[in-house]
């Protein structure tokens, strides 16, 4: 499969067409990617999806994709490093790091358009319009102007990825869906490793430790502990194959104690240290 690589910290590109020429393809940074005008399908990692003018998406470095134009459309691509975004001084670290979690869960299903009404619709246009006066070369940008704007932009995505989440843990009937609430959960908060003791999650579903415990290995077959350890890990052997980040930089934004933690149970699980599993998988 294809991977596109970008030495840039930010640029910006809009084109028209009526054919989607690239091939699947992944790539090492973050794009935010705007529908001006048209239809057809996005398939985000082998998921087929409807689109159409004023959709927004966001991709992660994990995620491979490419689209199928019905009607022709206008592509506005924003693309960005995590290095960019890490140090714009206006983004909340909390922003940021909800916005990379949500990327990383796209194969979980959340993968739609971002954006559902006219007024934040009208918004990101109005940002985007101001952004691209600001554009110094073919593709470049580069200025406090455009970073203020980046991160009222990503304030903005950073809201709506909140509101998607907490509707698809609100909206579910208390008892017969409880684990997919419990999962949807997990998928917000695998960074935050507080918020997904046991306590706390007894807490948030109303339930005692003991019986929720139970309920949770009862209909999914292993332990709640279990089951966030080895989707967390899945997560860490995504980020070592596809980005850049030291495996010190992972363990902190996962939440392990230190680098030790996360090596003795990264190797219980794929029979290396991540060091070495990405040494030989990359």
């Amino acid at each position: 499969m294809k991977r596109y690589l970008q030495q840039e910290p930010l640029l910006v590109q809009q084109v028209e067409t009526s054919q989607w020429l690239l091939p699947v393809h992944t790539h090492d940074f973050y794009e935010l990617i705007l529908i001006g005008k048209g239809s057809g399908y996005h398939i985000i990692n082998d998921n087929r999806f409807p689109y159409t003018t004023g959709d927004v998406y966001f991709l992660g470095p994990s995620d491979h994709h490419s689209f199928s134009v019905v009607e022709k459309t206008q592509f506005c691509f924003l693309t960005f490093t995590d290095a960019y975004l890490s140090g714009l001084a206006n983004v909340k670290n909390t922003v940021w790091k909800r916005i990379k979690t949500y990327s990383l869960h796209t194969t979980q299903g959340f993968t739609g358009s971002l954006v559902k009404t006219a007024t934040d619709q009208q918004h990101l246009n109005a940002l985007l319009s101001i952004l691209l006066s600001e554009q110094k070369g073919p593709r470049q940008l580069s200025s406090p102007i455009v970073d203020a704007l980046m991160g009222v932009m990503l304030s903005l995505i950073e809201r709506q990825i909140t509101q998607q989440q907490l509707k698809s843990i609100h909206t579910l009937t208390p008892s017969a869906d409880l684990i997919p609430k419990i999962i949807a959960y997990i998928c917000q908060h695998i960074m935050q490793p507080e918020s997904l003791r046991i306590e706390q999650l007894a807490d948030v579903f109303h339930y005692s430790p003991g019986h929720l415990s139970a309920l949770f290995k009862q209909q999914v077959g292993e332990s709640l502990q279990h089951y966030i350890i080895q989707y967390k890990l899945k997560l860490v052997e995504k980020r070592l194959r596809l980005s850049s980040l030291t495996v010190s930089q992972i363990a902190d934004e996962f939440g392990f104690t230190d680098i030790c933690h996360l090596n003795k149970l990264f190797k219980r699980y794929y029979r290396h240290t991540p060091m070495v599993y990405r040494r030989v998988r990359v």
